[in-house]
């Protein structure tokens, strides 16, 4: 089994922030939410946010986002129909049927594009599409602790992400590899312990 981060992993950017943007383009009064948005997100990713108040924010804006797009499951597909060619090469290359993605991204924005690329096995974050309640983040140290609920006696031959916030994960696998582009650089073991 071989398990993947999704963002900036198999696909080729964060899609949240694409979703995101893709909808506002569509729907310009969702703009006015952008800076708030994207400065949390820079804030978090510089480590100057906590992911307490990240989630507090991203509820409080993910209700209001939410609240102003009535048809989401279709601006999802619209969205997957205009940026599934995001999804790397490397991947495609390499899928095999019982991959699993392990991801802090959400599930009404994962679920159409792992069917149509074949993953049967989503593990991610989960937020309420009626109310923007988050009712699971699945980041860091989260991740293995969902894929052992979900898998709990499987072993991962091959752990693939773009990002060392997912050393957890790549302490569970045989063997981790960080994805930069198309480019797959092995971890070494000593930095795993």
């Amino acid at each position: 089994m071989n398990v993947y981060d999704f963002d900036n992993t198999i696909y080729s950017g964060e899609s949240v922030l694409d979703f995101y943007l893709f909808c506002a383009r569509r729907r310009p009064r969702l703009f006015r939410y952008a800076f708030i948005m994207l400065s949390a997100w820079a804030r978090y990713k510089l480590m100057l946010l906590s992911r307490e108040k990240l989630m507090l924010l991203a509820e409080k804006h993910a209700r209001k986002f939410l609240s102003a797009v009535s048809d989401v499951e279709t601006l999802v597909h619209e969205f997957w129909d205009s940026h599934e060619s995001g999804i790397k090469e490397f991947y495609l290359k390499n899928r095999r049927d019982d991959d699993v993605v392990v991801s802090a991204s959400v599930s009404f924005l994962l679920r159409d594009i792992c069917d149509r690329i074949g993953i049967k096995s989503l593990i991610c974050s989960e937020v309420d599409t009626k109310t923007g309640k988050i009712r699971r983040l699945c980041f860091r140290q989260n991740k293995p602790d969902f894929f052992a609920k979900d898998f709990p006696d499987e072993k991962i031959e091959k752990f693939y992400s773009d990002s060392m916030n997912d050393l957890p994960m790549m302490r569970l696998a045989e063997n981790a590899y960080l994805v930069k582009g198309e480019r797959i650089i092995p971890v070494p073991k000593e930095k795993l312990i």
